[in-house]
């Protein structure tokens, strides 16, 4: 269905960037805080799930990130970069509250 190579470092970086962008343009830091954390234990089982429950809502990811969802979810199934992720989004929420 979906035919990506490995992502590399820098791709990986510019995706986890836009994805915590969008999460502070949306005001949804805390929500997405807790999302993150809760479902970091079981990443990389949630995107194999994701591939298959979000497949046709990926698409439209696409079009509001300007990102392949396939490569999300290529992103988002490392623990690492989930906690990249969690650090800017709780670096953002902390400098909204300076």
């Amino acid at each position: 269905m979906f035919s990506f190579d490995e992502l590399t470092e820098e791709e990986e970086t510019q995706i986890i960037e836009k994805i915590a962008e969008t999460i502070k343009q949306y005001k949804m830091e805390g929500p997405a805080i807790i999302l993150l954390e809760t479902s970091k234990p079981v990443s990389f089982i949630g995107s194999q799930l994701g591939r298959v429950y979000l497949a046709p809502i990926l698409p439209l990811l696409k079009e509001e990130l300007g990102i392949p969802g396939e490569k999300i979810l290529m992103v988002l199934e490392k623990r690492e970069n989930i906690e990249r992720l969690l650090q800017l989004v709780e670096k953002s929420k902390d400098d909204e509250w300076k």
